[in-house]
């Protein structure tokens, strides 16, 4: 049976003040870390909230998205994070900057990946994603992005059956590009939405996956939305 997931930025607030307002909330067991910056103001953050933190090992399983562009000082945030999260999720580089990111990468597989897929590359733009993944070992493993795939035209079943023995977890959200002309937001990151066809598709491997499915929207209102999407087709 999946896990589901959503971001650590559901509410506006902090790491430890978003968790203390998912504890409440039964049907979400996991949260991904969001590092999309890793700066002074984060590491003093994550410092003062680590204790914290830790302690909600018990009630949530952790995922953590690491900085883009990813560089070797963020080092010291992978060995930090390791004995709480189970995944580390990465952008792939532009493809002039593949083979240094999959040296990087691959250094962090032999020291810390205990043989779990612990780093796991996320799809962004194809052409990097497909250089990048000549460079790696199969322990790098892999995290579909509906939102993503939607934007280019592609299929997110297709995709998933492509690559099913190394998707270790599953952003899964939709797209919107018409609102995002309207309100300024990205086009993705949106809502799920029960009747649109590529859900449909996706369905019966959802219900097979046994991996985390991220719900990665950023407002609990938007969660509720796609928490909703998932009873109304079966899914919880």
């Amino acid at each position: 049976m999946m896990r589901l997931a959503v971001p650590s930025w559901v509410i506006p607030g902090t790491y430890l003040e978003n968790l203390s307002f998912l504890k409440g909330e039964g049907a979400i067991n996991a949260v991904e870390l969001l590092f999309f910056l890793y700066d002074r103001d984060v590491q003093s953050l994550l410092h003062k909230e680590w204790e914290g933190i830790l302690e909600l090992r018990s009630r949530f399983r952790f995922s953590a998205h690491l900085p883009e562009p990813l560089l070797p000082i963020h080092e010291e945030l992978v060995e930090q994070l390791l004995p709480l999260t189970e995944h580390f999720i990465l952008h792939p580089a532009p493809p002039e900057d593949a083979p240094a990111l999959a040296a990087l990468i691959t250094s962090w597989v032999e020291r810390f990946d205990r043989g779990k897929q612990l780093f796991l590359l996320e799809n962004t733009l194809p052409e990097r994603l497909e250089t990048l993944l000549g460079y790696l070992p199969d322990a790098v493993g892999m995290c579909m992005d509906t939102g993503h795939l939607l934007l280019e035209g592609k299929s997110p079943e297709a995709f998933y059956r492509r690559f099913k023995k190394r998707i270790q977890e599953i952003h899964l959200h939709g797209i919107a590009p018409e609102k995002a002309r309207l309100d300024g937001r990205l086009p993705d990151h949106r809502p799920l939405c029960p009747q649109e066809p590529w859900f449909q598709d996706l369905l019966p491997l959802l219900a097979g996956f046994t991996g985390t499915v991220n719900l990665e929207v950023f407002s609990w209102e938007e969660v509720l939305q796609s928490l909703g999407a998932l009873h109304a087709v079966g899914l919880l």
